[in-house]
């Protein structure tokens, strides 16, 4: 039997999320693909969505959604792993911040900005992983990116230890934004701990453990908690496309509008799920042109097609 969506996981802290696939691996069909969206780091727990499949190949989509964690950090320990499991490079005692300095210093970091990917993460330069070329003790210069930071808070400040919950874009590292708000406070921090609690449609509420997902497959019921393609692609807006248009769009034809159903108007660029009369997810889009009274002016044409898997 095949199998085709998306298991949202619930990691813990400890193994890689390479692990976590390995373990898929040994509880599906074999030579079935299975890969994760979205890397914890090892010490890192929460929602890891797991590809099955044919869901292998919404990736992309995947990792483009925005995320939400939960994360404690500590001011004046700054480490040179931007987090507690590294080595210590300088530490200053009796560093109190107020719940209103802790929110005003996440306020600074709100909106588009810039980040410096940290050594010790998974990115690679030169084809090489950062972490792999700072366990030899060498740093290279990385190069800024863009980040955005869509929404972040204080939960819970005592003393030097800080809670806060941050929404924000794909190649957002935490580590480093505890290292950037311990900078910008004056003391250094570092972060303690990192959960992820939503990735686009995946919930921490909703996940459930490999142990679970491991005890279902020995039931074979592990279809029953896999969530179908369309379902995973839910944080992308909805076109229907009409029986009659259905094979030209699958074979690469680019169509108007009004080869479409559409419940809002769509700008160019973006992204969007094409269902079938019946239901059927039938592709990812992308609108090419914009715009009109119902889409009148726009026109799509298939980011990825997917098979009747």
């Amino acid at each position: 039997m095949k199998l085709n969506g998306v298991l949202n996981l619930k990691k813990f802290d400890g193994p890689t999320s390479h692990d976590v696939v390995i373990r898929v691996r040994h509880i599906v069909p074999p030579n079935t693909k299975v890969g994760h969206a979205g890397t914890l780091d090892p010490m890192a727990e929460g929602v890891l969505p797991v590809c099955v499949g044919a869901a292998t190949k919404i990736f992309p989509y995947l990792l483009e959604c925005r995320k939400t964690y939960r994360a404690g950090m500590i001011f004046g320990r700054v480490t040179d792993t931007q987090d507690v499991t590294g080595k210590i490079l300088s530490e200053k005692d009796s560093v109190d911040v107020s719940f209103e300095e802790a929110q005003g210093l996440l306020d600074s970091f709100l909106g588009p900005g810039f980040q410096v990917p940290p050594m010790h993460s998974a990115l690679k330069v030169g084809g090489t992983r950062l972490y792999k070329l700072a366990r030899d003790g060498k740093e290279v210069e990385r190069k800024e990116r863009p980040v955005e930071i869509f929404s972040i808070c204080p939960l819970e400040v005592a003393g030097n230890c800080l809670i806060f919950e941050v929404s924000c874009s794909r190649g957002t590292y935490i580590r480093s934004l505890c290292h950037d708000v311990g900078a910008l406070q004056g003391a250094g921090g570092c972060m303690e701990y990192l959960t992820r609690t939503v990735l686009g449609p995946f919930r921490l509420e909703d996940a459930i453990s490999l142990d679970e997902a491991e005890s279902l497959a020995g039931e074979g019921r592990l279809e029953e908690v896999m969530v179908p393609l369309s379902e995973a692609l839910a944080h992308l807006p909805t076109v229907k496309i009409t029986p009659e248009a259905e094979s030209r769009f699958r074979n690469g034809v680019a169509l108007a509008g009004k080869e479409f159903i559409f419940e809002e108007e769509f700008s160019p660029g973006k992204k969007v799920r094409v269902i079938s009369s019946a239901g059927e997810l039938i592709a990812v889009g992308r609108v090419l042109q914009g715009g009109g009274p119902g889409g009148s002016h726009c026109r799509i044409n298939a980011d990825r097609v997917f098979s009747r898997y």
